[in-house]
């Protein structure tokens, strides 16, 4: 008896011990968190599995456009009745086929896979019927979490790329035409509740804008990624100078996926339709279009023989930016300290007046929106759309609008948060070109030095502007600097915070046409070994200064128009301004800042080579003083 008395009481007291248990967990699950990068408690994960279909809608022109819709699924059925949907419309493909009927991987080198990127592919190809293919929630990792959450998805391919029929048409007006149609087409579909968000990098970053502009009532959000305000100086002609790296790998890029990555909707068991798309569009594709416009199209005035100003139809044209402005559809970005279009996201940002957010990470292009060490990406597009979507009060729009990355500084406390940019309490000081970097000015007459152009400087094939389908790489900067004219820092007293846009006014003389002038600032740590941290370019003829048609914090502006060119006053000085490409980066206590000075970058960018390379006088005395304007906190 006493025996089993001792056995009850033990039974009840795990039982409560078990209830406790549970009632603790449930009640921690229904605790509320939604802070930048955390987000827990605010919906569940009611489904389970997604189902694919892929099909063509029909623009009012008669252009069939092929798609991919994701619905959500519970225990094998699709979900009823109607949800929000996030739309991206692309010229990248909606989804690529990875393996030929043969078997063979036919995207290895447009990723750079490695062997057990390779080897991971292979094993789904053998145990999934969808393992030849790379879907959009397979591409896009975060939007598995969001379908599991109650989103549909849709990615529409452009007109002319893919499976899609027409041909391209990239203009900022046509882009606008376009999805305006598809955002109407979706919210009729009975899987849609009428409210619509966009997503996507670069390109269909871009187009999220052009969707902005027409004020559909159904777009209710965008959440664009490294994207161009200016795509002159944004990607392919930076200072003035082509950029041959980008150039040539875009095309590339494009061509392959011209190529039989391309992948047929479901109606299309035998390829015909998307054979008839192909000979459509002939060889007017995304590649050999741009490959025209790159390189003919040199100046930001550029005119094409029907009168079209190629480099102006962007968002940087104001009746674009007032367009989007007037329609409020909120915008959250996201940028990338090592990517092409840091800048312009900046610019983006400040020259927008709808509700906005924007975050920079210590990422480049391709990495953009994935989930790294640093952040957990898709928590921030969840938060983010669960708020304009589905009008959960999350908070989100109750912090401080802009969150950073400081370079350099540990992980766990290198995010920081501003309510402007340029963030407030940033001083801007010069630090003068001479016998070191110092922030004492020149005192002296004519002093200069004297330099004779290498050009094989560079800073490598996996720089921020090459590195778009895998990441960026730099190599100690060390062997460059031993090429180029230096100027360092004595070692620092405490650390340094250099956030903003750097600027540099450098004093040049030479006998030169032409010259491009490549300014970088580095960290150099105690045994000599350089880091990159930022850059900035401009091509000589390209230096008259002139006047931004929008907000431009600022900085130095240059028209770049054919009309405003300036040949090099032969032996007499001439001076360039320019900015370098935003930063927030921490430089340590005895570490040293360092400007290298080149003028050429042979991976990166079309310098004319001139031989004998020219002569160039840096000038650095009283009257000329070459400086670096640092934005210091």
């Amino acid at each position: 008896m006493f025996i089993n008395m001792k056995f009850a009481v033990a039974l009840i007291l795990i039982v409560l011990l078990i209830g406790v248990c549970l009632f603790y967990k449930r009640s921690v699950a229904r605790e509320k968190v939604s802070a930048f990068g955390k987000y827990e408690g605010y919906s569940e994960a009611t489904y389970d599995d997604a189902r694919r279909t892929c099909d063509y809608l029909m623009l009012s022109n008669g252009t069939r456009l092929a798609y991919d819709l994701i619905l959500p699924m519970k225990k094998g059925i699709p979900a009823g009745g109607r949800l929000p949907v996030l739309l991206k419309y692309t010229p990248y493909l909606r989804t690529l086929t990875i393996f030929d009927r043969d078997g063979k991987n036919i995207i290895a080198g447009l990723y750079d896979l490695g062997w057990k990127e390779r080897a991971m592919l292979r094993i789904r190809y053998w145990i999934s019927d969808q393992g030849r293919f790379m879907d959009p929630l397979f591409r896009t990792r975060w939007l598995e979490n969001m379908v599991k959450h109650g989103y549909a998805v849709i990615v529409v391919e452009r007109a002319g790329t893919g499976a899609s029929f027409g041909k391209l048409n990239p203009s900022f007006e046509a882009g606008a035409r376009e999805v305006d149609e598809i955002l109407n087409w979706i919210a009729s579909q009975k899987w849609c509740d009428g409210n619509i968000g966009m997503y996507g990098d670069s390109w269909q970053g871009q187009i999220q804008f052009s969707a902005a502009s027409t004020g559909n009532p159904h777009l209710k959000a965008i959440f664009p990624a490294s994207t161009w305000l200016d795509n002159y100086t944004g990607s392919l002609y930076p200072g003035g100078v082509y950029n041959k790296g980008f150039g040539n790998l875009f095309t590339w890029s494009q061509r392959f996926l011209n190529s039989n990555v391309i992948t047929p909707v479901d109606q299309d068991q035998d390829g015909q339709l998307l054979a008839q798309a192909r000979a459509e569009r002939g060889d007017a594709t995304v590649g050999e279009k741009f490959t025209e416009v790159f390189k003919q199209f040199r100046y930001r005035d550029s005119t094409s023989s029907e009168g079209y100003k190629v480099w102006l139809d962007s968002m940087a044209h104001p009746s674009f930016m007032n367009r989007v402005n007037q329609a409020r559809v909120p915008t959250y970005m996201v940028a990338g300290w090592y990517d092409l279009f840091v800048r312009d996201m900046f610019q983006l940002y400040a020259n927008l007046s709808v509700p906005k957010r924007l975050f920079v990470r210590p990422l480049g292009h391709s990495e953009i929106e994935k989930k790294h060490s640093d952040l957990d990406f898709g928590v921030e597009a969840h938060r983010w759309f669960d708020y304009w979507l589905k009008g959960i009060h999350n908070g989100i729009m109750d912090e401080l609008p802009i969150h950073y990355y400081l370079l350099g500084e540990a992980t766990k406390e290198a995010w920081r948060r501003a309510d402007s940019w340029p963030v407030k309490n940033v001083e801007r000081r010069a630090f003068y070109f001479g016998p070191t970097l110092q922030p004492e000015p020149p005192s002296s007459s004519a002093t200069f030095d004297t330099y004779r152009v290498d050009y094989s400087t560079t800073t490598g094939n996996l720089s921020r502007w090459t590195a778009v389908n895998w990441s960026h790489k730099y190599s100690n900067m060390r062997s460059n600097d031993a090429k180029a004219l230096i100027y360092t820092t004595a070692p620092l007293e405490s650390p340094v915070q250099v956030i903003g846009h750097p600027v540099v006014r450098i004093w040049l003389r030479t006998d030169a046409p032409d010259l491009d002038l490549f300014v970088y600032l580095e960290e150099v740590d105690e045994d000599g070994n350089s880091t990159y941290v930022t850059e900035g370019n401009l091509r000589a003829s390209h230096r008259a200064l002139g006047k931004a048609s929008f907000e431009n914090l600022g900085l130095p502006w240059h028209n770049h128009y054919k009309s405003e060119l300036q040949a090099i006053p032969s032996g007499k000085p001439m001076e360039l301004v320019f900015d370098l490409l935003p930063t927030a980066y921490l430089f340590s206590k005895g570490r040293r800042i360092r400007v290298a000075i080149a003028f050429a970058d042979a991976d990166n960018f079309d310098t004319p080579v001139i031989d004998p390379a020219p002569v160039v006088q840096l000038l650095r005395d009283r009257n000329h003083p070459s400086f670096i304007d640092l934005p210091l906190l």
